[in-house]
């Protein structure tokens, strides 16, 4: 199997959360930001072989492999990137919050086969309050998880990072 090789792309996608909290007899709307893909996670180019890992770090680079998966050379691999903004009411960030997938949402898929994609991280880290003042972007990383002799073909997806803008 060590002529085979395959090519994935996972797109990475953004989600805004709007959230209103009750405080009382008053409302008050939590503070909007922005959150845009600038680059998506492509686990790039590999060999299945007896099956195993491609993992991409969210710091990117040349994505890492276990088991019997040979990562090939592969300039298009990185870690998926999002652009954290403001809305246009002006008024600075104060923190945000980001969430990342669960381990079984997300699943690339070609002609049929699939490969599970689990363990997302990012840069900043996910679940903790971020500075928005010094958070401009946000890197995300995963695994893939690759089965024995996985067929060959240019499988993609799509998964959702939520900000939570306080």
């Amino acid at each position: 199997m060590l002529g085979r090789s395959r090519s994935i792309l996972i797109a990475g996608s953004a989600a805004l959360s709007a959230l209103l909290l009750s405080a009382g007899r008053e409302v008050c709307a939590q503070q909007v930001g922005t959150l845009t893909t600038t680059g998506n996670l492509d686990f790039g180019r590999f060999v299945a072989g007896a099956g195993g890992t491609v993992i991409m770090s969210p710091a990117g680079g040349k994505p890492t492999a276990t088991g019997g998966v040979i990562v090939l050379n592969s300039p298009s691999a990185a870690a998926a990137t999002f652009s954290v903004g403001k809305s246009g009411s002006g008024k600075p960030l104060k923190t945000v919050i980001f969430s990342l997938p669960s381990n079984t949402d997300v699943r690339l898929t070609s002609n049929g086969n699939s490969m599970a994609v689990t363990n997302f991280v990012s840069a900043p880290a996910a679940g903790v309050s971020n500075s928005a003042s010094t958070t401009s972007t946000v890197s995300v990383g995963a695994t893939l998880n690759v089965g024995a002799n996985q067929p060959a073909g240019a499988y993609s997806g799509s998964f959702t990072v939520i900000a939570n803008f306080q």
